[in-house]
């Protein structure tokens, strides 16, 4: 295999913000009211959510690691709550047909 290729997969672009979307979610829908969204209605509300939030994207461990310190400093987490809260409602709304 190619060194390029090995490097590329060791050095994957990801969307840090993505993740951090995702683990506030899960924490923010209990088991309970989990249920009460379908799969669809949870990728919606990411959706949503991610469209209004700027992205964070890193290929290291050590760039995620930066990450995480910014989204501590900056109260990052902040943002995301809130813009989530916002996609719930809007998804709750608006239900799929």
């Amino acid at each position: 295999m190619p060194s390029t290729v090995k490097s590329q997969k060791r050095n994957r672009l990801t969307n840090f913000m993505e993740e951090l979307a995702h683990n506030i979610l899960e924490d923010m829908l209990s088991s309970e009211k989990r249920n009460s969204f379908s799969e669809g209605a949870i990728q919606d509300i990411k959706a949503l959510a991610l469209n209004r939030l700027w992205p964070m994207y890193t290929t290291t461990a050590n760039g995620k690691d930066f990450l995480r310190r910014v989204v501590v400093e900056d109260q990052v987490e902040k943002d995301v709550v809130r813009e989530l809260r916002a996609a719930i409602n809007i998804v709750r709304a608006n239900p799929r047909s």
